[in-house]
């Protein structure tokens, strides 16, 4: 009844179990060390890398060196735009230098160097700057210029009108007929040319129809 009673002997475990385990073991450990030699390196803030090694275990800077350069150029880049800017508010308003120059004319008393003047207006306006060169040759015509008188009338003049080279838009035959007129009152024998010149244009282009010139002649007689 003893020998009955006796518990039986433990079943022996097949030693295959432990080699399959031991496989499967190298597996997995060969699987995770490849995926943790495959992470990239540490990212900045910006998301460049922060280091990459060689297989000596050195630094290897080329990547983050090149990327310094290229960020400098394009901030040099940023840099010189902006001091290429214009400051518009340092533009000068047309007229602007003429109306200072009149100012200080003005402010030095009688007589004006309209000879001066006249000069300084044509220097405006052979640098385009029309809008200064009309009020000198109009300031300059009303102290009795006559060649900045005889230069108001042309700009005027339908014969001669220039709208590159006037501030006017268009042509006015009376205004013209004004400045010639005053010119040849002061002894100008060219203003008095120009006065026939201007009287024939408007009998002609009044004839075709065209209401400046008519209403030129109705100034005139």
């Amino acid at each position: 009844m003893s020998e009955l009673n006796e518990p039986a002997p433990p079943a022996r475990r097949s030693p295959l179990i432990w080699i399959v385990l031991v496989v499967v073991g190298l597996i997995l450990f060969a699987f995770l060390s490849g995926e943790r030699g495959d992470l990239p390196g540490k990212s900045t803030i910006d998301g460049s890398p922060e280091s990459a090694t060689d297989g000596d275990g050195t630094i290897e800077s080329d990547m983050i060196e090149s990327d310094m350069i290229e960020r400098s150029e394009n901030q040099d880049d940023v840099v010189e735009e902006t001091t290429g800017a214009i400051d518009r508010s340092l533009l000068v308003p047309p007229g602007m230098r003429a109306r200072q120059y009149i100012e200080q004319l003005r402010s030095a008393g009688k007589p004006y160097p309209l000879s001066q003047v006249f000069d300084r207006a044509q220097d405006f306006r052979h640098d385009g700057s029309l809008a200064d060169a009309y009020l000198l040759y109009f300031f300059a015509a009303r102290e009795n210029h006559l060649p900045s008188m005889m230069t108001m009338g042309e700009m005027s003049d339908p014969l001669r009108f220039r709208a590159e080279d006037t501030l006017l838009d268009q042509a006015d035959a009376i205004q013209a007929w004004k400045w010639y007129q005053k010119a040849a009152e002061l002894g100008q024998a060219q203003a008095a040319q120009r006065l026939d010149e201007l009287d024939q244009w408007a009998r002609d282009a009044a004839a075709g129809g065209d209401s400046a010139a008519r209403q030129l002649l109705l100034n005139i007689q």
